[in-house]
């Protein structure tokens, strides 16, 4: 049972399902060792002189190479490394040296191809080429599978450089406004609660304040409803930083936001309630 245990944690596949879940904790250390964990696997039975067999894989060979490769590089890419996140795309831009030829390997070379084109812009932008956001603002326009991490660049972009993309932002908004909560991957869950948050800071930089306030409402209610409480605490900080410009609809609905959150945490602790106790004079 143990060597079986050993086997499957040590198996290409579960390396994968480690690092997603690395990913989601933004655990970017861990991922990057965890991706040459990975790449070591699918590379070394394909040294020179090699005696390792082949692990077993669930996928063609050229997903692991560009999986373990475009982990390693978001990781770098958080941890601001740019350069060396630029080689991580090189690394999975030319994935069809390692391709069969096959149908199935062409697809999975040409997604990871795509990936390489959109993550490069997005490293080129937060390495300071403003320039080019307009460009980036076509691309996420033509594809909408980027649109949101896309914004999420812009807008990390405008806060870091302090610059005005109100125009781009304009662009985008019937799309993000279009958006059903209830259709949202969990990863684009991840992505609209930033795009929220970000915005925010956004707007109170540039002293639009009742903007600010209602995308931090927004990303209040919307961390709730998804269970994400360490963006609950950002933004209620953040609301609380803006308190003093708050409108009283404002501070209404911030106080529903906060009586709903307590409520769904004290729903499971018996006899507490919020009923106010009333006293009779004796």
């Amino acid at each position: 049972m143990e060597t079986e245990l050993t086997q499957i944690k040590n198996s290409v596949d579960f390396l994968v399902a480690t690092l997603r879940m690395a990913h989601s904790l933004e655990n970017w250390d861990n991922l990057i060792v965890l991706a040459d964990k990975l790449l070591d696997k699918v590379y070394s039975p394909f040294k020179e002189n090699a005696e390792i067999p082949i692990p077993f894989m669930e996928k063609p060979l050229v997903y692991y190479i560009g999986y373990g490769n475009l982990m390693k590089g978001v990781a770098y890419q958080k941890k601001k490394h740019y350069r060396e996140a630029k080689m991580c795309i090189e690394n999975y831009k030319h994935l069809h040296l390692f391709s069969d030829g096959s149908e199935s390997n062409k697809k999975i070379v040409d997604d990871f191809k795509f990936f390489a084109i959109a993550n490069l812009y997005t490293i080129d932008i937060l390495s300071g080429k403003t320039n080019i956001l307009e460009e980036y603002a076509a691309f996420i326009q033509k594809y909408p599978s980027e649109t949101l991490p896309g914004l999420i660049t812009i807008l990390e972009c405008a806060n870091t450089n302090n610059i005005d993309v109100d125009k781009i932002i304009e662009s985008l908004s019937d799309y993000v406004t279009s958006i059903r909560y209830e259709e949202l991957s969990s990863t684009d869950c991840t992505y609209y609660l930033s795009i929220l948050h970000l915005l925010s800071i956004y707007y109170y930089k540039r002293s639009h304040f009742e903007l600010a306030l209602n995308s931090t409402i927004q990303a209040l209610i919307f961390s709730d409803k998804i269970g994400d409480d360490k963006q609950f605490k950002k933004s209620t900080a953040l609301f609380e930083i803006c308190r003093p410009r708050a409108l009283p609809e404002h501070l209404e609905k911030y106080y529903n936001v906060l009586q709903d959150y307590l409520l769904g945490v004290m729903k499971n602790e018996e006899c507490i309630t919020l009923d106010t106790v009333v006293t009779r004079d004796r």
